[in-house]
């Protein structure tokens, strides 16, 4: 393998990366424009394995477990530096479902399946001890907790496949998103990485082929 071509691997594989984001955001833009808009309480009277998405304000389920705030979703993760280097030694998402409600009514929202978008960072805090939270039964430099979550009473929208009484993950795209942002925003949000992608990964791909070709006439 030339010096040239082990040159080029990096920017072909960040290439690679790029085009695959935007194959990912251009299925997610195409669920999005071919899905049914729907209320809570279609959603719920909808046949299974059609296209839907719908907006509606989440319910509570129970508190967030580092802050207590008050959620339908969380994602937490705790850190913890010793004297071996840093272990994580909690991070996990909730699975239970909640309810998104609107004037027409309420549906049952699964969130274990789903990409959540733009989630509410709650807590990003360094300390020497753990307090009232979860550590470890060893000496410990630092903790680090962090606590992502979807906020009750606040606008959620959701974009997937109606179950027949829900919305879940789409069997054939396996696209199935659960967002703090408006539809608008999520398709902005949707071409803009989709235009990054494909856009930034045909960039890299044409320069690294200019390249190899200018050093193919010019040098060999």
């Amino acid at each position: 393998m030339s010096g040239l071509t082990m040159a080029m691997f990096i920017p072909l594989l960040i290439a690679a990366g790029l085009l695959a984001v935007g194959w990912v955001w251009r299925i997610r833009f195409r669920n999005l424009r071919r899905a049914v808009q729907a209320n809570c309480a279609g959603v719920a009277g909808m046949h299974a394995g059609i296209p839907c998405q719908v907006t509606g304000t989440a319910v509570p389920v129970r508190p967030a477990p580092f802050s207590g705030t008050p959620r339908a979703w969380y994602r937490t993760k705790a850190t913890a530096k010793t004297s071996r280097g840093t272990r994580t030694f909690i991070e996990e998402k909730s699975k239970a479902p909640f309810y998104l409600q609107d004037a027409t009514g309420r549906v049952v929202i699964a969130p274990e399946n789903a990409a959540v978008d733009g989630p509410v960072q709650t807590m990003d805090e360094r300390r020497t001890d753990n307090g009232q939270l979860p550590g470890l039964d060893e000496d410990v430099i630092e903790y680090r907790y962090e606590e992502w979550i979807l906020p009750a009473d606040r606008p959620v929208y959701v974009l997937g496949t109606s179950t027949g009484g829900s919305i879940g993950k789409d069997k054939e795209t396996g696209q199935y998103a659960i967002s703090t942002r408006t539809r608008r925003e999520y398709q902005r949000r949707a071409v803009l990485f989709m235009g990054i992608g494909y856009g930034g990964g045909a960039a890299i791909f044409l320069i690294c082929c200019a390249i190899v070709g200018i050093d193919y006439l010019y040098f060999d």
